[in-house]
């Protein structure tokens, strides 16, 4: 079994990690990221600041952390009920419109974060043990590849275009900027007009994939 090679240490080590990160979900579902500190994550969590920051460099890494476990769920929940290409690409949204509506702090300050970083923010990797934790009835988890976001979408856009489903472009890079504009454009539109996030992520996402 993959647990039995795996060290004390790493499995300690993802537990850790992962309860940071379940903390601060639980805690962005009431306050706006703004307000909350490291040193009440450290408290809940019954550590240092020292080890908090050995594992998020920066408070904001978390986010970066949250959406790489997110997008590494979805794929696993796309490969288990066997979607693929477009249908795929929809369901990628329709999760993500689900995650604006019940993170809409997180997502904000995210799209702050990579606005007002000088270099391009690495995501925070998702090791071993952090896969077996969790997905730990899957049996074949430490093959399945984790995918940030985007290049989850290059997949499924690639798949549809093999498909045929998309006949009016091939260039999948472009198709990914395209939809990621309209992603965060969207998203920000959405809080300036005050709009439902959700609805208005779909329509535009929709209009976009038309045009493939």
């Amino acid at each position: 079994m993959v647990s039995e090679v795996l060290s004390l240490r790493e499995r300690k080590a993802a537990k850790l990690k992962l309860l940071i990160l379940s903390l601060a979900k639980s805690m962005l579902r009431q306050q706006n990221f703004n307000d909350i500190y490291v040193t009440d994550l450290c408290k809940k969590a019954g550590i240092s600041k020292v080890t908090f920051f050995r594992y998020f460099p920066q408070k904001e890494d978390i986010l970066l952390y949250f959406i790489r476990v997110w997008s590494f769920e979805v794929s696993i929940e796309l490969e288990k009920k066997d979607i693929k290409g477009l249908k795929a690409v929809k369901y990628i949204f329709d999760q993500y419109g689900n995650l604006c509506e019940d993170y809409n702090s997180l997502i904000l300050h995210l799209i702050k974060y990579h606005a007002g970083s000088s270099k391009i923010l690495k995501p925070i990797s998702i090791k071993k043990a952090e896969k077996q934790l969790l997905f730990p009835q899957h049996n074949a988890i430490q093959q399945t590849e984790v995918l940030a976001f985007d290049k989850l979408l290059e997949k499924h856009l690639l798949e549809a275009i093999f498909q045929t489903e998309i006949t009016k472009s091939s260039d999948v890079s472009d198709m990914v900027s395209m939809l990621l504009t309209t992603t965060y454009g969207s998203i920000l539109v959405a809080k300036m007009k005050q709009l439902p996030v959700k609805a208005l992520l779909k329509k535009n996402v929709y209009s976009v994939l038309e045009t493939f």
